[in-house]
């Protein structure tokens, strides 16, 4: 029996969030391809298809996506960078906005949203901004669009992330670190793959 693969299109591919969920997307179901601003070169027998994209460049995203089965934005950042210039609204609201505005022109098309379950005090800008493109997908995408919630994302390939995650996911006991919902990046890929099988997570449900 021949098995359609599925393509699947992840915004920040090459990031941490995205890397993790490309190790769990096997070739055998599913055609995989990255956008991000460099791109880069895939490691020794992967599959995946990294495209350098400019996200102000409509027909670069619509050359990609136009196919797709699903969308997922893995794009954003923790904490701004003035150096940098990067902040919430031109680092992780208005990539998934451009993206969004796509994939309305793409009718079978998917989308899937890394959002926040919740987070300290000082990160309710990064909030506002996973909320505002959440009402944007409501809007334009009423029935094509997905959301996933988790908090902390850790891994042993990022130290910053993985002792603090690691202690939070201990302390889930407590009401406060519950909420935070600390969980390791190999789990949150394999979410993923479920819901692009058709089946349910429990990360498209907000802990309160």
């Amino acid at each position: 029996m021949t098995t359609t693969k599925q393509k699947i299109v992840i915004a920040g591919g090459t990031g941490f969030v995205g890397q993790g969920i490309i190790k769990q997307l096997p070739p055998q179901l599913f055609d995989v391809h990255s956008l991000s601003r460099h791109g880069r070169q895939p490691k020794n027998g992967e599959s995946t298809t990294y495209h350098a994209v400019d996200f102000n460049q409509p027909d670069q995203l619509q050359a990609v996506i136009m196919d797709a089965d699903w969308v997922i934005d893995a794009i954003g950042i923790l904490l701004p960078n003035p150096i940098k210039k990067q902040n919430y609204q031109n680092s992780s609201y208005e990539p998934a906005k451009k993206l969004i505005d796509v994939v309305v022109q793409s009718p079978k098309t998917k989308f899937l949203f890394v959002s926040a379950n919740t987070g300290p005090f000082f990160m309710r800008p990064y909030l506002k901004a996973k909320r505002a493109v959440e009402k944007d997908m409501a809007q334009l995408l009423p029935k094509r669009s997905f959301s996933v919630y988790p908090g902390i994302i850790f891994d042993k390939d990022r130290t910053s992330s993985y002792l603090p995650g690691l202690m939070v996911a201990r302390l889930r006991g407590i009401s406060y670190f519950y909420k935070l919902r600390a969980i390791p990046r190999t789990y949150f890929a394999k979410e993923i793959k479920k819901i692009l099988l058709g089946h349910r997570s429990e990360l498209q449900q907000r802990r309160v």
